[in-house]
């Protein structure tokens, strides 16, 4: 028999609890109060959100881009957790994520008046002030990813003939995205891993796809010949 829990020790565990979480949070509060104030009065600040959501994007972009190669992929059926139909509800929910922080990445970098970046460097390519090849680069993902977007947004009304060779272009904008965050940040030492491991994860699903799939085809042209 467990130990008998009355109303009065439950109400003091949780005002325990209470106690210790103020007590963390004031703690943790003036401990950051200090950085987050000397951040948000920077000059700096524009630039500051406009890498941290570009980093953010281009997490989700990678995500976005390793689920759909996975949805495609011969050995998909063969995991059973998550389901396949798990994989099918999230690529759209990371497609929805990432276009909503490169919004933000752009509004945040258009605000900066370090780089000038301005909406016209973020809409035409090539007319920034701030290494205009790089972010033009970024600019022809931002456009590409919008087209591959659209048209499997209409899936059910153009037919796949129609959208997914334009769907399958979706490789060309993450590479660009890569080449873009790589070449148009100011930070890229510090983020070489992460631009590494999210290359090496998509270009592994990618060509573990490929390989699978010509293999798969050689076997069913030797059965039929073998008829």
């Amino acid at each position: 028999m467990g130990p008998l829990v009355t109303p009065t020790s439950r109400s003091l565990g949780r005002g325990a609890a209470a106690v210790i979480t103020l007590a963390v949070s004031l703690g943790a509060g003036m401990a950051l109060s200090g950085p987050v104030e000397r951040t948000v009065s920077s000059p700096m600040l524009p630039w500051i959100l406009g890498r941290g959501l570009g980093l953010a994007s281009f997490v989700t972009l990678s995500a976005l881009t390793i689920t759909g190669l996975w949805i495609r992929h011969p050995s998909r059926l063969s995991v059973r957790f998550p389901s396949p139909g798990v994989w099918v509800r999230v690529h759209p929910m990371l497609a929805a994520a990432t276009i909503a922080l490169t919004v933000g990445h752009l509004t945040a970098l258009v605000m900066d008046r370090y780089a000038h970046v301005g909406w016209k460097g973020a809409l035409i390519p090539g007319a920034s002030h701030w290494r205009p090849g790089a972010v033009g680069i970024g600019t022809v993902a931002l456009y590409g990813f919008l087209l591959v977007g659209v048209t499997a947004g209409l899936a059910g009304r153009i037919g796949a003939r129609w959208w997914l060779p334009i769907h399958r272009l979706s490789g060309l904008v993450f590479i660009a995205a890569v080449i873009h965050g790589i070449t148009a940040g100011s930070d890229t030492a510090a983020l070489r891993t992460v631009y590494v491991v999210t290359g090496t994860v998509a270009a592994g699903v990618w060509a573990s796809g490929v390989v699978l799939r010509r293999t798969r085809r050689a076997r069913r042209r030797e059965g039929s010949a073998a008829w």
